[in-house]
Order: C-alpha cells, then sequence, then structure tokens
C-alpha cells in the first residue's frame, strides 16, 4: 500500500527528518556554490558533483542521531532508515524524477527490505515512550508498527533537490513508487524548503493606505515659451 505522503509514512519523525534534511541540503548547496565561484570555471561540472555528498552528508547526520542505514547494491550507497522509509536525496527536478530509477543501484532502493536487526526497536526523535506531533498533542507508539516484520518493504523517500550555482531553488520531497515501465511515480510531494523572496522587509518603507484619502502632488503649471530657434 503506498502512503499518501512523506509525513504520514514518517509519523511523528517527520519534522525532525524534514529540519535534518534541510539542513544538510543547504549546507551542501553552499559548500559547492562558494567553491563553483572562487573557481571561476564557466561550467557547472564541479557543482554537480555535490550528489555523492547529498548522499553521505545525509547519511551521516541521521547516523549521528542513532538511525540506521541500508546498502544499496551494487555501488553500495548508504541510506538513512527512518522508521518503515529509505530517505535518497536526490538532486534534480519534479519533471524529470520520471527517469530516477535509471541505474541498477537507484532501482535496488525500490522494494528493499529492512535488515534483520531492523525488527528491534527503532530510533526517533521524539522521546521514547511519548511523541510529539506537529499538533502538539502526544500519543503513545503503537508497538505493531515499531516491530515491523522484516518481509515487508520499505517505503523510498525521495527527496529532490533544485539547484544551480546560483541559487538554491526548492527542496522537495515525496514517496516514490517504480511502476511496471520502469517509470517513477512521485506521490503526496510537497516543499519542505524555499528561499525566501527578496521583498519581504521593503514594505515598511511604504505608507499604507488602509484608511483616509492620499494627498496628491501639487503640480505648478508654468508659463509656456515661444518656440526655440533650433527647433
Amino acid at each position: 500500500m503506498v502512503q499518501d505522503s512523506p509525513a504520514q509514512a514518517l509519523g511523528a519523525d517527520a519534522a525532525g527528518a524534514r529540519d535534518v534534511l534541510v539542513e544538510v541540503v543547504r549546507s551542501v548547496h553552499e559548500r559547492f556554490a562558494e567553491a563553483h565561484q572562487v573557481s571561476g570555471s564557466r561550467y557547472a561540472m564541479g557543482f554537480g558533483s555535490q550528489w555523492r555528498d547529498l548522499l553521505d552528508d545525509a547519511h551521516e547526520a541521521f547516523a549521528s542521531r542513532g538511525f540506521r542505514s541500508q546498502k544499496l547494491a551494487p555501488a553500495g550507497y548508504r541510506l538513512p532508515v527512518v522508521g518503515s522509509c529509505l530517505i535518497y536525496v536526490w538532486r534534480g527536478n519534479a519533471d524529470t524524477a520520471s527517469n530516477f530509477a535509471s541505474s541498477p543501484t537507484r532501482q535496488s532502493g525500490f522494494g528493499a527490505v529492512p535488515l534483520p536487526q531492523a525488527m528491534l526497536i527503532e530510533p526517533s526523535f521524539a522521546d521514547w515512550g511519548e511523541s510529539i506531533d506537529e499538533s502538539g498533542e502526544t500519543s503513545v507508539p503503537n508497538p505493531q508498527t515499531v516491530l515491523r516484520q522484516v518481509d515487508d518493504p520499505m517505503t523510498l523517500v525521495l527527496v529532490i533537490v533544485d539547484s544551480s550555482p546560483r541559487q538554491l531553488q526548492s527542496i522537495q520531497w515525496a514517496i516514490a513508487v517504480l511502476d511496471e515501465a520502469g517509470k517513477v511515480q512521485l506521490y503526496g510531494q510537497e516543499s519542505i524548503w524555499e528561499p525566501e523572496l527578496a521583498v519581504v522587509g521593503q514594505a515598511s518603507e511604504v505608507e499604507s493606505f488602509d484608511s483616509g484619502t492620499p494627498v496628491a502632488p501639487v503640480v505648478e503649471l508654468q508659463k509656456q515659451e515661444g518656440p526655440h530657434s533650433d527647433a
């Protein structure tokens, strides 16, 4: 059964996972954008090589918080596992996501089953025994969702990083499903980060006309002069 969205699939860990992912992606982008600027290169090949750093940094960020990882064959990339979700950070865009499974390694992320030790109690961003959702309400985790069976395939959460050397344009995530034709379908796609508008803060410099009538500028009529000699 396909989950409706990454937030639903990640459950109580959705907010924490989102914050970690945004932090990782922004850090990698700033590092590579600065390196590109210093290099003075006309080409973005060096900037594009960040794809491996995105995977490694995401894995390390979640591992440092106690989360497990899954190795994808044959390349051996390690992806973070949060609950029953496998998280893949990918630099691309939603328009080309249908071709995401273009390599055997990426294909192996679909339908991947957890390691045997994943039957133990999973780590969580929330304190164990009590989790806090975005509404602020508390709930006790269901042991049946924690002690999942090994045969259940993990849900692939695809984190889509749309960027160029000039700007990090957006960070989105979605549930990725591989169809029979080998194309990737996205479900529950949503933005988890976008750049702030540059015009924010400029409104304070403009007077508001919520009440009253704006005063029109005074225009003084000047005496019309005769035609110039060079007219």
